[in-house]
């Protein structure tokens, strides 16, 4: 920072500098005295000029200021959002009722289905995701027997990091301009619902006068018919397309689609040190896959094709401990790179160790 050298003793040695050579100036002198008292005060003004300074530009800004900055922008960080379960029950229960599993809270807010119900946690951010105990009623409800969370339906975030948060200030204020009805504007649509974590949009054709949009949810997987219905009914309710009554331009209608998911089964000769066993193994090998095939779907918002790599795959399996060598690897029974279809994401589908010691 242009203030870092303005310290106590060279404000001190500055002052001293501009007085008489005549004059005594030592410690314990009444103007050392006088000056050490200023060059204190000095100091404090430069540490706040430089913090000044610091806030002044969105590269080094701290949390609070760089939200201030990119407000003039239009642009706020995400909050944290509540996940949202489907529940089964063995009977019907009040729309309102709370639960409990643990630490967690739910409350009732929809039916969906003869003893199913929409439930949302009521502490945001991503514990709310796992289950985390059994769920119990919080209140009496007569008759209840079971109850249990059956499928998670809209993922929950948590609140926007300061430097995802910088990230997406940096890239937005590059973007073209997001206006109504343009590509950019329709990406920031999507992305600001909760559940949404990728999305790719498609333009009207000819042939065929609809917008279409695929996403992943925030997890980066396949989203369920439930936040598909969600987000179509935010964007372009299905019963007024083109009205403009979501966040689809006027004239425009668009539908909502989910990203697929490809399961790549690894065929692979792997050869392990005298004292492993590959089934013990075979859990770690599996958190690296599921680590590589996460990093590309996060990748499939900006590639046109996603391409699962052999190497990758091989460099994976090889870094689980015991595993000396890996070895003609088949990705779906095929010996070369898997390069998927354009909507589409890799996960992980079953290990096969064709060889082991």
């Amino acid at each position: 920072m242009t203030y870092r050298d303005k310290t106590l003793n060279n404000i001190m040695s500055d002052l001293i500098e501009r007085v008489d050579s005549d004059m005594s100036t030592g410690e314990g002198t009444l103007i050392d005295h006088s000056f050490r008292g200023a060059a204190a005060e000095f100091e404090q003004v430069y540490i706040e000029l430089g913090v000044m300074e610091q806030n002044a530009f969105a590269t080094t800004a701290d949390r609070e200021h760089l939200i201030l900055r990119a407000k003039e922008q239009g642009i706020i960080p995400y909050g944290a959002s509540n996940a949202v379960w489907k529940a089964e029950f063995n009977r019907d229960i009040p729309i309102g009722a709370r639960f409990s599993a643990k630490e967690l809270t739910y409350l009732c807010t929809e039916q969906m289905g003869e003893w199913t119900y929409r439930l949302v946690c009521e502490q945001p951010g991503t514990a709310g995701n796992k289950k985390r105990g059994d769920l119990m009623p919080i209140g009496y409800i007569d008759g209840l027997e079971s109850c249990e969370l059956t499928e998670l339906l809209i993922p929950a975030r948590n609140e926007e990091g300061t430097e995802e948060f910088r990230n997406r200030y940096f890239k937005e204020v590059a973007a073209p301009q997001a206006v109504a009805g343009n590509r950019e504007e329709y990406k920031r649509a999507m992305h600001e619902i909760a559940g949404v974590g990728a999305c790719k949009i498609y333009r009207a054709t000819k042939e065929e006068r609809k917008i279409h949009i695929w996403f992943l949810n925030n997890l980066y997987r396949a989203p369920g018919a439930s936040l598909v219905a969600d987000v179509q009914e935010l964007m372009d309710p299905l019963d007024k397309q083109g009205e403009g009554e979501g966040k689809a331009a006027i004239f425009h209608k668009v539908d909502i689609h989910a990203c697929q998911e490809e399961p790549i089964t690894v065929e692979a000769e792997i050869v392990v040190e005298n004292g492993y066993e590959w089934e013990t193994m075979l859990p770690v090998a599996e958190a690296k896959l599921d680590e590589y095939f996460l990093e590309l779907s996060k990748e499939w918002e900006t590639t046109e094709y996603i391409t699962v790599r052999i190497l990758k795959i091989n460099a994976a399996i090889a870094g689980v401990k015991g595993v000396i060598d890996v070895q003609g690897t088949r990705l779906n029974g095929e010996n070369e790179n898997l390069i998927l279809d354009q909507n589409t994401i890799p996960i992980r589908g079953e290990i096969i160790c064709r060889q082991g010691l």
